[in-house]
């Protein structure tokens, strides 16, 4: 009598993107440097030789982390007319799930590496701060699209740890209003 052999189907795709979840996910919660392959691996459900074959390093993997983030661009719009009053009232939106600290995490958590530092940077500069600059445009365009994200930085930090700034309606929209102007501000020429 012959046994009747279960075959186990392999999904690469759904495979490397539990990987890429698992280090993202692990990323957010420590530096580049204390996060395993191994760690990554086992968080996903995947052998670890299956990170070095999808990804090949960890550098490589972390770079893909930063790259899958979500965009400034993407989130916000670069369209100028109205940007002040878009980004207040997403950053005052108590109900908005976009708003995750996830990317502000591992960019927090591997900013100061010797190794991933530059990336994050990279990454930044890529994401968030050359769309902006070339959004706002006219001189020091650079200067202002990083005040710009410091500003949005410190909003949602400054949420996420003492919670919403707004207890009423009534006040977030006042305080909506009062954010749009600051970085109407913030943005405009020197």
């Amino acid at each position: 009598m012959k046994c009747k052999q279960t075959i186990r189907r392999r999904d690469a795709s759904a495979t490397k993107a539990a990987i890429l979840g698992a280090a993202r996910t692990l990323f957010a919660g420590a530096s580049y440097e204390t996060v395993g392959i191994r760690e990554i691996a086992a968080l996903a459900g995947a052998d670890a030789a299956l990170v070095s074959r999808y990804f090949g390093s960890k550098e490589e993997l972390f770079h893909e982390v930063l790259r899958d983030g979500k965009r400034g661009a993407d989130l916000l719009g670069t369209e100028m007319e109205g940007l002040p009053e878009r980004v207040a009232a997403i950053l005052m939106d108590p109900e908005d799930e976009g708003k995750s600290m996830e990317d502000i995490l591992i960019f927090l958590h591997s900013a100061n590496s010797p190794l991933a530092g530059e990336m994050v940077r990279d990454s930044i500069m890529e994401r968030f701060h050359g769309p902006f600059s070339e959004a706002i445009g006219g001189e020091n365009a650079m200067e202002r699209a990083k005040l710009f994200g410091a500003m949005l930085l410190g909003i949602s930090i400054s949420e996420q740890i003492s919670g919403a700034i707004a207890e009423t309606p009534e006040m977030r929209e006042k305080l909506t209003v009062r954010i749009a102007e600051i970085l109407a501000k913030v943005i405009e020429p020197l």
